[in-house]
């Protein structure tokens, strides 16, 4: 199996960050059109995609401001990847005013892991948008 993964430097503080990555209300601001997280163990998280594709899993660990595990998976319109069959850990870092995002997406086959490097580059590139216009 192979493993998905970005990192990012993003130039905006770790709270602004792990609200857009935690909330319900931050995945719409940079990833989803509709989204449900449940930030608790075996909690349901769950977003669509502005192609209608949904991604559905559970909240496996969090450590607030620092790290959220989540398992993934295609509801419908996506990837042939089952909910919940794969394992995504996003990472935060405190640098100074900025915030280092770590992502890792496990559990993947060799075409899989390539696609989605490709899509959490493209969604954590939207990620550092949303959170840069966040400072003022």
């Amino acid at each position: 199996m192979m493993i998905a993964a970005v990192d990012r430097l993003i130039p905006a503080p770790v709270d602004i960050v792990w609200n857009l990555i935690s909330t319900s209300e931050g995945l719409l601001e940079w990833m989803a059109v509709e989204a449900e997280v449940d930030l608790n163990p075996g909690g349901a998280i769950r977003w669509t995609h502005e192609n209608d594709a949904v991604v559905a899993g559970s909240v496996v660990e969090v450590v607030p401001m620092r790290r959220l595990v989540l398992t993934y998976g295609w509801e419908s319109g996506g990837f042939p990847i089952e909910p919940g069959s794969t394992t995504v850990t996003i990472e935060l870092e405190s640098r100074g005013g900025a915030t280092m995002v770590t992502v890792r997406h496990e559990g993947l086959d060799d075409e899989m892991a390539k696609a989605h490097t490709e899509g959490w580059t493209h969604f954590v590139g939207r990620l550092c948008e949303r959170a840069e216009g966040d400072e003022t």
